[in-house]
């Protein structure tokens, strides 16, 4: 056993406040910003992030960063930045709908690739 504490009880001891955040993300941005927005908040490892100076574990903790990338992916904020929805023009919550899964799936699936593509097992309730 390890002296080190399990990531997933290294919970933050605040919240990422509106203030915290890249101010290019509190306005509507194009993919150019958000790439820049990745680019100054890649933080090389654990301590604060060169952007914002928000104390992380790693690199993918920074507010900033993870916004940017949802925006980018367009994929819902994490729990963790939720309540910052109302603040990010773009940024939403709440998990993605079976149906847009299952079309995002067909269109990845139907890329030419080297090997097609195997047979996608169904969705179970699980949430795994």
């Amino acid at each position: 056993m390890t002296g080190r504490t399990a990531r997933e009880w290294a919970v933050p001891e605040r919240a990422a406040s509106g203030e915290e955040i890249d101010p290019r993300l509190l306005r509507p941005t194009g993919r150019t910003d958000l790439l820049q927005v990745l680019v100054d908040h890649d933080t090389p490892a654990a301590g604060r992030c060169p952007g914002c100076g928000y104390p992380v574990l790693q690199r993918r903790d920074c507010p900033s960063r993870v916004i940017a990338m949802c925006l980018l992916e367009n994929k819902p904020l994490p729990v963790r930045l939720a309540h910052l929805a109302e603040v990010v023009p773009g940024a939403r919550t709440g998990r993605d709908p079976a149906a847009d899964r299952h079309a995002e799936r067909e269109t990845q699936d139907a890329l030419p690739g080297l090997f097609e593509a195997p047979a996608r097992r169904p969705e179970t309730g699980s949430g795994r």
